[in-house]
């Protein structure tokens, strides 16, 4: 199920931006929406897309919107390409499409950090907050790519070193505010297992006293 935290979904927007029609990322790949790379035509054509006139676009339409940006030049803004545009996708369109990716991703990440692949903890077991930032690193690399490119984050994961996570987190060609919201998700979860461990001598005293008020009847 994908993630309902509020907060998680802000911020993944605000990182990755919401742009309602089709533009080329700092790599050249066609994306539209929050950072939904189309991979090929059929994928953008798959889409529910509207013209300027708030009709439901053709098929026709959908392959000539794609192959027009597609051969323009890279490094421009989104908005740039927003003059070239004919066909829009709608923001309830965009939410369903996320929470898709989220839901793949989600399943993806349970296949990689499981028990026979080494992990302590299979992903769902996770701390919330670990989840959340694995999440928004395969959003932004592909579960693929966080699954085969980052050893030492994944043997911090292995043994729930959450310091040493947030240390090995950081990704190139993004902004340092979103490297540093991930280190923070991995670094509270840190402090969600201190507090852990605080609790429990206190549980280890109630255990022995209920054991004590046995003895005595």
């Amino acid at each position: 199920m994908a993630p309902k935290n509020f907060n998680f979904i802000a911020n993944l927007k605000q990182f990755e931006g919401q742009i309602n029609h089709l533009y080329l990322d700092s790599r050249g790949n066609p994306t539209i929406g929050i950072g939904f790379m189309m991979a090929n035509i059929q994928q953008f054509c798959a889409l529910t897309l509207y013209t300027q006139q708030h009709e439901l676009a053709t098929k026709a339409q959908k392959k000539a919107e794609y192959n027009r940006i597609s051969t323009l030049p890279t490094g421009y803004k989104a908005a740039w390409y927003g003059t070239h545009c004919q066909l829009h996708l709608p923001d309830p369109q965009c939410e369903g499409i996320l929470q898709k990716h989220l839901t793949l991703f989600e399943q993806e990440l349970s296949a990689i950090f499981s028990k026979k692949n080494g992990y302590k903890r299979p992903f769902k077991a996770l701390p919330q907050p670990v989840k959340y930032a694995l999440l928004d690193m395969a959003f932004n690399l592909g579960s693929h790519h966080l699954g085969q490119y980052w050893p030492k984050l994944h043997n911090a994961i292995k043994q729930q070193d959450w310091h040493y996570a947030a240390q090995e987190c950081h990704r190139k060609h993004i902004q340092k505010a979103r490297n540093d919201a991930t280190a923070q998700l991995f670094l509270a979860a840190k402090g969600q297992q201190k507090n852990s461990l605080m609790r429990l001598p206190l549980l280890q005293w109630l255990l022995n006293k209920l054991r004590t008020k046995k003895c005595f009847r």
